[in-house]
C-alpha cells in the first residue's frame, strides 16, 4: 500500500488556523511570568517570540494559496518568516511591560491575564494540528486509498 502523496496546494484553513492560534499563543505567553516548561528549561523569552512569530508565519503564508499573479510580486518565503520571526523577537521583548521595575520584576496583573489567555489560545491551536494530523494519518489508512 502506497501512502498518499502530499499535496501541493495550500494548507487547509483548519490546520492553518491551529499554526496561527499556537503561534499567538506563543507569543502571548511571554507576558507576565513564563509558563512552566519555559521556567524550567531557562527558555529566554525572545526564543518563545520567535517560535511563536515563525509557526504564526507558516500558518498566515499555508493558509493562502501561493500560485496566483500576487505571489509573483511577494518576497521568497523564507524571507516573510524570517520577518515573522523578528516581530515576534520584538513583542516578546514588549512583554517586559507586563512585569514591574523594567521587566525584572513580578507580574502585573494584565501580564498575567495575557499570559493565561495565550495559553488557552495555545492549547486549542495545538489540538487542531494535532487532529488535522490524525487526520490525514488515517486517510491513508482507509479502504480503497
Amino acid at each position: 500500500m502506497q501512502p498518499n502523496p502530499i499535496s501541493e496546494g495550500p494548507l487547509p484553513q483548519i490546520a492553518a488556523l491551529g499554526l496561527i492560534m499556537a503561534g499567538l499563543g506563543l507569543v502571548g505567553m511571554t507576558a507576565g511570568d513564563l509558563p512552566g516548561i519555559a521556567e524550567q528549561l531557562a527558555a529566554p523569552r525572545w526564543l518563545m517570540g520567535v517560535l511563536g512569530g515563525v509557526l504564526f508565519g507558516s500558518g498566515w503564508q499555508g493558509g493562502r494559496d501561493a500560485r496566483g499573479a500576487a505571489a509573483l510580486r511577494r518576497a521568497p518565503r523564507w524571507v516573510e518568516l524570517v520577518a515573522f520571526g523578528a516581530a515576534g523577537i520584538v513583542l516578546a521583548k514588549l512583554s517586559d511591560l507586563t512585569r514591574a521595575e523594567g521587566g525584572i520584576g513580578a507580574a502585573l496583573q494584565s501580564g498575567v491575564a495575557v499570559n493565561s489567555a495565550a495559553r488557552v489560545l495555545f492549547g486549542i491551536g495545538i489540538g487542531i494540528i494535532i487532529g488535522w494530523v490524525a487526520y490525514e494519518g488515517s486517510r491513508g489508512r482507509r479502504p480503497g486509498h
